[in-house]
């Protein structure tokens, strides 16, 4: 299982390479703070879906699991684990 602070590491620099953004901490509240907008979150999840291979439906989409990078990092790792082959999903 990938660690979660791995996971935070390439979530800031998927930020730098891909969206053009430093984000200075991973506590950092990315809406709050203005480094993410409406139209920068949609490429963010585009982006997140891309290199960790999942895909968000709509109805999973909360605000909070997306506001730092640590939550981020956070979601990222329990959708690889529910992904995993002989894991149940709690959505189905």
């Amino acid at each position: 299982m990938t660690d979660v602070r791995e996971l935070e590491t390439r979530i800031a620099r998927l930020f730098a390479e891909r969206l053009e953004v430093e984000v200075p901490s991973p506590d950092l509240d990315l809406f709050e703070a203005g480094v993410v907008d409406s139209l920068m979150f949609v490429k963010l999840l585009a982006t997140l879906e891309e290199q960790f291979g999942f895909r968000l439906a709509f109805e999973e989409l909360e605000i909070d699991d997306f506001r730092t990078v640590r939550h981020m990092a956070r979601f990222v790792a329990a959708k690889r684990r529910s992904a995993e082959p002989g894991r149940v999903s709690a959505s189905g």
